[in-house]
């Protein structure tokens, strides 16, 4: 259970920081500025939390970890849940502060929401906004897990920190004139959530495609990280031990 608390504690904190940059300062931070917002929390988090949870702060992540054999499947449940619940609370303190100011926000939601079609910012398909979701996901949560199964003792909880801020930073800058929210389905879920319409009647997109790319990463990492049997394989590890 604690590991779960983690989980969403570190959501929130991604989520509401993110959103929060975009709903109160989107036009003077620009597509840039939004996207190092999410990193820059992602890698803080991750720091903090990584020790209890592993800090996945993402389904697409918790799902990967556990078609990978990082994780028990049990885990994935209450993780998933209480990336759901932190983002949502993230996303509604963000949309609070954003309407906080003289005239409100209006439209806030909907642009936290994102989408396809006329809901994308680019206007970009249905089809365009699966692909980019799958190949983000399975990006970001490579490299993530991947960090974590490379990492040292000395390092263990700051290099996949590291890399995962990166990570969230690129799927960003790649993802937001797609779709808005790229590669975090707790994230579309809880703007979803808050602002009903259509924001739900495409959030197919933003569930089904970052299960599909965590599946993809999974894959990748039992491949690249299979167990090394032979006796150079045995000497690579005790060289990266050291």
């Amino acid at each position: 259970m604690r590991r779960a608390w983690a989980e969403g504690v570190g959501t929130f904190i991604v989520v509401f920081a993110g959103c929060g940059a975009a709903a109160v300062g989107g036009a003077a931070l620009g597509t840039i500025g939004i996207a190092l917002a999410f990193g820059i929390a992602f890698a803080a988090a991750a720091l903090a939390l990584g020790p209890v949870s592993g800090a996945h702060l993402n389904p697409a992540v918790t799902v990967a970890a556990a078609l990978a054999g990082r994780m028990r499947a049990r885990e994935v449940l209450p993780y998933v849940a209480a990336q759901v619940a932190g983002a949502t609370a993230g996303v509604g303190l963000a949309v609070t502060i954003a309407r906080g100011r003289p005239g409100g926000a209006p439209g806030v939601l909907e642009a936290l929401s994102g989408g396809f079609g006329r809901h994308s910012p680019g206007f970009y398909g249905a089809n365009a906004a699966l692909a980019a979701e799958i190949g983000l996901s399975a990006i970001l949560a490579f490299v993530l897990l991947g960090a974590t199964h490379h990492a040292r003792p000395a390092v263990q909880h700051a290099l996949p920190a590291a890399a995962g801020g990166a990570g969230m930073t690129l799927v960003h800058l790649v993802g937001m004139p797609v779709t808005g929210l790229p590669a975090h389905p707790a994230r579309a879920l809880g703007a979803a959530l808050c602002a009903g319409g259509v924001a739900l009647d495409q959030l197919w997109v933003f569930v089904l495609g970052p299960i599909v790319g965590g599946a993809i990463a999974a894959m990748a990492l039992r491949v690249l990280f299979a167990p090394e049997t032979s006796g150079e394989g045995a000497r690579a590890r005790a060289e990266r031990a050291r």
